[in-house]
């Protein structure tokens, strides 16, 4: 019994040994990230609102007094970290230089007029700045910027019910050159983590055994996966149906976006590409559930993991290898047919950036290895085959059908007010759906391909930071696989 447990504690010793490079990394890029995060936290102020709601309007004798309730705020500069919840706006947006002269917009705290008009109003997480100058094409909504302002005192007169008012307002203005996209800073940490995760990837795996030998049987069992999946019925008739599907919604959104439709209305050219994916992905991932829903239990039954076994590979090649050929019987069709939805949203409508067609294609791919490294937990963890058919069927239901009524019924709890017309552009909804959409792939799959239709990954995703929606489609495959690994193994020890 001793020595038993001696051997076990040295096998365990060993793979610790292997990942212990890649383990250390890890911890140093939470030390890492830890400091990014206060480095925003002491260099800026990262909640304008609270500074905002500050603010106390007073009218008494023909007078309107809009001041900070903090003294020591008046003509000190700030740096603000915040979102542009709306495009930054000029008087234009008010009408015409006549009609906007005079104007008491109250929110904003000012009187349009000829001083004003040549200048824009941006709103950072809720507080109003003035902008001396114009922003046109320099940022857009949701991105996330930093910006230095300051709080002055402007006197103004405007007309209120043929009274002639007086307004003495303290307003946070700032110069053009102030504003600058939060990724100038954020950049310099995420190289420095990626760095430190190859590193540690990199020293972990010179540590492996017969490396090459290794990925050698990974690639055999891939292919023999590749070849054994591709020429299945079940492949076949998934493979068309999404084929089919893809296409034809590809040249359906291509149109909306020049013509109305009743139920799903007119879409935009960046929107277009974000409901592709999602139909990609309700589609993709029953075929990739579908695809590799028995691929365990068929090995039991024929009794033909005890050879696989019996030759000199790893369970984790094992695994690797079932994963990556599954993913090329699904990927590879996939792949083509999205290349065609394409290609039919664009002829029938306009092309979208070309980022987010990259990442529509990329992580497209990476949400199906996802999609198979998850379902092979299921099929490892599985006893039958009708507890296989049952685990990936509730699977694909609770990813691509009911999680929308799942998130309701969470936000229900919770407290958030769903009862409002129009709930769902709620913004306290819309944080609670994205953050928890994190633990769905297929809504982080819509998540990165709408990142990457934006020129930063300083923009907010509706509450999830864009690096955090790309750092979630990374970390899922890994953690799938892991897991299946870990349950591969655990099976075969006992």
């Amino acid at each position: 019994m001793k020595y038993y447990s001696l051997e076990k504690a040295k096998a365990r010793g060993k793979a610790n040994y292997t990942w212990q490079p890649l383990l250390i990394a890890i911890s140093i890029i939470f030390i890492v990230a830890i400091s990014h995060k206060v480095h925003w936290q002491v260099t800026t102020e990262t909640d304008p609102l609270s500074i905002w709601n500050q603010r106390i309007t007073t009218d008494q004798n023909n007078e309107t007094i809009i001041y900070y309730d903090n003294e020591l705020l008046l003509n000190k500069t700030i740096t603000f970290k915040g979102v542009l919840e709306i495009f930054p706006y000029t008087n234009k947006s008010i009408g015409s230089l006549e009609q906007a002269n005079g104007t008491y917009d109250e929110i904003d705290g000012l009187v349009y007029s000829n001083d004003t008009y040549s200048k824009c109003m941006i709103s950072l997480n809720g507080m109003r700045i003035l902008v001396n100058g114009s922003l046109d094409g320099k940022f857009y909504e949701s991105e996330i910027v930093t910006v230095e302002a300051t709080l002055i005192e402007k006197n103004f007169n405007y007309e209120r019910n043929s009274l002639d008012i007086a307004l003495k307002s303290q307003i946070w203005t700032a110069e053009v050159d102030d504003i600058k996209l939060a990724d100038e800073k954020d950049y310099y940490f995420f190289g420095l983590e990626t760095i430190i995760f190859a590193l540690g990837l990199y020293l972990s795996l010179k540590r492996i055994d017969n490396l090459k030998e290794q990925m050698k049987f990974a690639k055999h069992i891939a292919l023999f996966e590749f070849r054994r999946g591709l020429k299945t019925p079940r492949m076949i008739v998934l493979g068309l149906i999404f084929f089919v599907f893809i296409v034809g919604m590809g040249m359906l959104l291509g149109q909306l976006q020049n013509e109305s439709n009743s139920i799903l209305g007119t879409m935009t050219t960046k929107g277009s590409i974000v409901q592709l994916s999602y139909f990609t992905f309700m589609i993709g991932s029953m075929v990739a559930i579908g695809v590799s829903v028995d691929t365990f239990h068929k090995e039991r039954q024929e009794n033909t993991m005890n050879l696989l076994l019996a030759r000199p590979v790893n369970r984790e090649t094992i695994v690797l290898g079932k994963a990556l050929g599954l993913t090329m019987v699904v990927g590879i069709p996939a792949f083509i047919a999205q290349i065609i939805g394409l290609y039919f949203m664009v002829t029938e409508g306009d092309m979208p950036p070309i980022g987010s067609m990259l990442a529509f294609l990329f992580f497209g791919q990476v949400m199906i290895f996802t999609m198979v490294t998850f379902q092979l937990c299921l099929a490892i963890s599985a006893r039958s085959g009708s507890s296989v058919v049952i685990y990936g069927l509730s699977a694909w239901l609770l990813f691509a059908l009911v999680w929308a009524l799942i998130v309701i019924a969470m936000a229900t709890v919770i407290g958030v007010d769903i009862n409002g017309e129009n709930f769902e552009n709620d913004p306290d909804y819309q944080n609670f759906a994205s953050r928890v959409g994190l633990l769905n792939p297929g809504v982080i799959y819509q998540m990165v391909v709408g990142l990457f239709t934006s020129r930063t990954l300083a923009i907010d995703l509706e509450g999830v930071p864009g690096w955090l929606a790309l750092l979630s489609v990374f970390l899922w495959p890994i953690m799938c696989l892991r897991t299946a690994t870990w349950l591969f193994k655990r099976e075969m020890s006992g």
